[in-house]
């Protein structure tokens, strides 16, 4: 997003534009194969020019089994041949993108997929160049002279290693680099948030991130601001836990939890309560511009009398007198505050439950989660794109960690990618597959979406914070003193 430009990007506003590319695609009749020409005056830090190949290469090393690229799962289903390209069936050159020139792209989808665009915004997507990352070898990306850049700057000072403190720093290269303001910036990684203080407080730093209680104590400094993370909070559950298999018994511990009260009295960071799944400033309506959020109203919310009778009821469906859980959550601060708020209102809400909370590396929780080993889980799921597919395909039981298989949340998914070329129907079927999956069904229960509280100095602007991206410092500027 800073070194590494994409095809596309968020602007000020959160509108998509052209970055590397020139123009939105070309899209077929079909919706199946884009056209992207590139910009003639787009460059790597190394004076080469940014070409079609740098693309084809970069994309084709994502989807090879060899590799084993973390993020190549986004090519999944999407572009054409790379499900089978990873399962080792066919070669990399199959992958569904082709150079017809130096400046123009040319990509084949699967299968007709609306947000494709907006999914060219993520790093996977990025393009490499090959002569540098050959020349690197193993050691490609290791240190931040060990590759080359295009994007509005270029990383420097940094060392996978020992990586506490690192440089943006403008690059003459980039094509819009006349309007690039900043010529740096400086970025220190410090692990106590009162040491932060101090060096804002003395104007040693500009922008600083607040945690904990130091959020709480900072609300009135007139530089206090929060932003939205597209990162919804929720419990896991898993359906295959004796007694969370009853729906009744799910949707009371999903009433159980006073959401606003936990941002509100505990949190205290600008965090918001949701009962939805999809976050905030992440999505619109594609003829309103209404946000997702807003349009899709979930009825299941904290409702103790509800709740208690819910409970009531499943443990008798379920022949239980009690039900004994552990939640799983990994160790940093606000998920330990999280999973002790469930912990505490589940107790003192529902008669006969218990609840034990168990602590682990993240890593750790991650495996717990993804191996069934867990009967509630504390835990969150982050947007990599603007669409609420990037949430809601999660309820397909295909893929989904929670142990369960319904038919319609499975239907509803396969009907959402079947509607790429009628984005009206298409937004009405993702309001109605949510709503099914936490009111029908309560196969997840969300609680809040995190908002990070920060300090910045007042001459500081332009910092864009797109809810569905990475933040981008394309056009920050900064007044000094005259």
């Amino acid at each position: 997003m800073n070194f590494y430009n994409s095809l596309y990007t968020y602007d000020l506003d959160n509108q998509l534009i052209a970055a590397d590319a020139n123009d939105m695609p070309t899209v077929s009749e079909d919706g199946t194969v884009y056209t992207i020409k590139l910009k003639e005056a787009a460059t790597w830090s190394n004076g080469n020019p940014v070409t079609a190949n740098d693309y084809v290469y970069a994309w084709q090393r994502m989807v090879d089994p060899d590799l084993g690229a973390p993020y190549a799962y986004m090519f999944d289903g999407t572009i054409n041949n790379a499900t089978e390209i990873m399962a080792g069936e066919l070669d990399t050159s199959e992958l569904g993108v082709r150079a017809m020139d130096d400046r123009t792209l040319e990509i084949t989808l699967e299968n007709p997929t609306a947000y494709f665009t907006d999914l060219l915004t993520v790093p996977a997507y990025y393009p490499q160049n090959q002569e540098v990352v050959e020349a690197a070898g193993d050691q490609y990306g290791s240190t931040s002279d060990s590759a080359v850049y295009n994007g509005p700057f270029v990383l420097k000072e940094w060392n996978a290693a020992t990586g506490n403190t690192w440089t943006f720093a403008k690059n003459d290269h980039y094509w819009d680099a006349d309007n690039v303001n900043l010529d740096a910036v400086i970025f220190q990684y410090l692990p106590e948030t009162a040491t932060a203080l101090n060096l804002y407080d003395s104007g040693q730093l500009d922008v600083i991130e607040l945690t904990g209680n130091f959020a709480v104590q900072n609300q009135n400094n007139e530089d206090y601001q929060t932003y939205p993370i597209p990162r919804t909070n929720y419990i896991e559950v898993n359906h295959e836990t004796p007694g969370l298999d009853n729906l009744n018994i799910r949707r009371a511990i999903y009433e159980a939890i006073d959401r606003e009260a936990f941002v509100d009295n505990i949190l205290q960071n600008g965090s918001v309560a949701t009962n939805g799944f999809v976050s905030r400033e992440v999505a619109w309506n594609p003829e309103t511009d209404a946000d997702f959020r807003d349009d899709a109203t979930i009825e299941t919310d904290y409702d103790l009398e509800d709740a208690q009778e819910n409970w009531k009821n499943g443990l008798a469906e379920a022949g239980l007198d009690s039900l004994s859980l552990e939640m799983v959550v990994a160790e940093d601060e606000e998920s330990q505050i999280f999973a002790e708020y469930i912990q505490s209102q589940l107790t003192e809400n529902l008669p006969s439950i218990e609840v034990t909370v168990k602590t682990m590396p993240l890593s750790a929780r991650f495996a717990a989660l993804s191996d069934g080993d867990y009967d509630l889980g504390a835990t969150f799921w982050q947007a990599d794109f603007g669409d609420p597919i990037n949430y809601l395909g999660r309820f397909d039981s295909s893929i989904t960690r929670g142990n369960y298989q319904y038919d319609e949340l499975d239907e509803s998914v396969a009907k959402s990618l079947a509607q790429a070329l009628d984005p009206s129907g298409r937004w009405e079927t993702l309001i109605n597959l949510e709503k099914a999956d936490l009111d029908d069904y309560a196969v997840q229960i969300p609680v809040y979406q995190s908002y990070q509280a920060i300090l910045e100095n007042p001459q500081v602007s332009d910092i864009n914070r797109p809810g569905q991206s990475y933040i981008n410092y394309r056009w920050a500027d900064i007044q000094t003193a005259e």
